[in-house]
């Protein structure tokens, strides 16, 4: 996948770069990166975070989506109904609360966040090409901890 140029001023470092700016770059590389490897494939990174939040915690209400996916409540209605118009989900009333509707993969929504997965790898293996897999690890761990230490917390993890 070809990668997007930026312009001499946005690939200047700054002198003295925090790791939050940098941190806020790379989010923001990262989410074009996805944007630019998930159209062919007729999917924004909203729908496939929901997608591999569905895929690890099936049975999901609305606001439980929409927390785990970052995203608002209104945002997310919009992605279920996008997601259940592809039949890539479905949704029926929860056994213990008839008003909640529990949101679950179809097979086809498993193939086609397969076929995501390989996307986010590709993106992943580019931008960590030459770190060797044990330095790998430790960043995960170290950014996990980040994470947490700020309550941005990964849910069920």
């Amino acid at each position: 996948m070809p990668q997007a140029k930026l312009t001499e001023a946005e690939n200047e470092t700054p002198p003295q770069l925090r790791l939050l700016y940098a941190i806020g770059r790379l989010d923001r590389g990262i989410t074009r990166e996805l944007q630019q490897g998930l159209k062919p494939l007729g999917l924004s990174p909203h729908q496939y975070a929901t997608l591999t939040v569905l895929r690890s915690r099936s049975g999901l209400s609305n606001a439980q989506l929409a927390r785990r996916a970052y995203v608002t409540p209104q945002a997310m209605n919009q992605v279920i109904s996008s997601l259940i118009a592809e039949g890539l989900i479905t949704r029926k009333p929860s056994g213990t609360n008839q008003r909640i509707l529990e949101t679950r993969l179809t097979p086809k929504g498993r193939r086609l966040t397969a076929r995501c997965d390989r996307v986010a790898e590709e993106i992943e293996d580019r931008m960590l090409d030459g770190v060797p897999p044990p330095q790998r690890a430790e960043l995960l761990d170290a950014i996990r901890a980040c994470v947490r230490r700020i309550n941005a917390g990964f849910p069920g993890g």
